[in-house]
């Protein structure tokens, strides 16, 4: 699908993938709505006209269907209906049952799975009128493997890939393609505001490279180019969803053997 002057939103762009897929798509031609709860979002959207791209920068609680609703009748009257929407946003911890505050998996469950539902639907009816558009959901590898010590986050990704299959599924046939951009660990604020987490990642997934947040943007906007439907970065963590899919008991023993432990008292 053509980038060049499509109306674009992306959630959580304030920051890390967001805010760099955001520049990448403005920097591709797109007229991009850069959505987030924070006010930094507005200094990500200054900085792209800076540049010469076209962007707009909207604070909203993506978890609020009512504010979803209203920041898109604005988008629309702004930018136009939107063709292309980068369901980013996303937040949480990686903690077992027992260290999970049960007001924190409801967040989890409601950003990123509850935000994604909100903005679809609310860009969804003029996607279908257009019969023409691209829904990404930028989705964890917990959603395909299993990953010791964080299970509500685990559960929410899980519930955002349900989401992705049954849209897919919903909208055979209508011209809107939606994609899974599924990357490996990525150098983005996230483990700086999630304390102990990173010492969680299973240390078979330590042998893969990090990305940068430019490198993740990059390939967003070459599968949105070239229709993909599933995009997993880097190669080595495809190979391992690859070797998953083939062999599901080896790799499982492997995550739990190389992965958090339960403390045993």
């Amino acid at each position: 699908m053509r980038i060049k002057s499509r109306a674009i939103v992306v959630t959580g762009a304030s920051r890390g993938i967001g805010r760099s897929a955001a520049r990448a798509l403005a920097r591709a031609g797109g007229r991009v709505a850069l959505l987030a709860r924070s006010q930094e979002v507005m200094q990500v959207a200054s900085e792209i006209v800076a540049e010469g791209g076209e962007a707009r920068g909207y604070c909203v609680d993506l978890t609020d269907p009512s504010g979803v609703e209203q920041v898109g009748r604005q988008i629309i009257s702004d930018l136009g209906a939107p063709e292309i929407v980068v369901n980013n946003a996303g937040a949480g911890r990686w903690l077992d049952v027992e260290e999970t505050p049960p007001e924190e998996a409801a967040a989890m469950v409601a950003c990123p799975y509850l935000s994604a539902f909100y903005v679809t639907r609310t860009f969804l009816p003029s996607l279908l009128k257009r019969q023409e558009g691209y829904i990404v959901n930028i989705n964890s590898p917990v959603a395909w493997l299993p990953w010791p010590g964080a299970s509500a986050y685990m559960a929410a990704r899980w519930a955002l890939r349900g989401f992705t299959e049954a849209l897919r599924t919903d909208l055979h046939g209508t011209g809107i393609r939606v994609m899974a951009l599924v990357p490996g660990k990525t150098s983005s604020t996230y483990f700086e505001h999630n304390p102990n987490s990173e010492q969680r990642l299973p240390t078979i997934t330590r042998w893969i490279r990090t990305l940068t947040p430019d490198e993740v943007a990059a390939a967003l906007v070459s599968g949105i180019e070239r229709d993909r439907s599933e995009i997993v970065i880097p190669f080595l963590l495809r190979l391992v969803f690859i070797l998953h899919s083939v062999a599901p008991g080896p790799v499982d023993s492997l995550m739990r053997t190389t992965g958090w432990h339960r403390r045993r008292d």
